[in-house]
């Protein structure tokens, strides 16, 4: 069984600078259907309800592990064009909604900064039944391995974003 003392919250980004103006950022990171060009986790997206990239529309996002695919519900709380797009994932048991991801774009003179955040307020139901059959000391390998996996994912898609928003920036001819 998983001990309190074990941090359990995740607080994790990655950035990249862009080549590219913010706006075309933007649209490529809320285009939620072409996440899985740039994700090595998730395979993409649905809209479900709602004006598609608005606040309130909701979504599926598909996504592969290790061990087994899964799929959350979504919605969108933030959509500042062309500065942050984020979206809160809806757990399938629980009432609360604890994991938020996010991308934020910075403007600069050459392009934009990336960045996207990802927060864990508590554990989602699907891990903690996972936790709770193991040891703290192998509870807290998982959570360490888990927190590496996302990080390293994390900087995998920002960096494919990079690639192929200034690959279809140079296809264009605006560069």
């Amino acid at each position: 069984m998983v001990e309190p003392e074990i941090d359990t919250r995740f607080e994790l980004h990655a950035a990249v600078h862009v080549h590219a103006d913010p706006h075309t950022v933007y649209d490529t990171v809320s285009d939620i259907t072409r996440m899985g060009e740039w994700s090595p986790e998730n395979t993409g997206g649905e809209w479900l309800t709602g004006t598609p990239g608005q606040p309130g529309s909701r979504f599926l996002g598909h996504n592969r592990g290790e061990r087994n695919d899964w799929t959350t519900e979504c919605e969108v709380v933030e959509a500042e064009h062309p500065r942050l797009f984020s979206w809160k994932v809806h757990s399938s048991v629980d009432a609360a909604d604890t994991s938020v991801w996010s991308f934020e774009i910075t403007p600069d003179e050459n392009g934009c900064l990336l960045t996207q955040r990802y927060v864990m307020s508590e554990l989602r139901h699907g891990l903690r039944v996972q936790l709770d059959e193991l040891s703290e000391r192998q509870a807290s390998l998982f959570l360490a391995r888990r927190r590496a996996r996302l990080e390293g994912g994390m900087r995998h898609t920002v960096h494919a974003v990079k690639r192929t928003v200034e690959r279809e920036r140079g296809a264009a001819g605006d560069g």
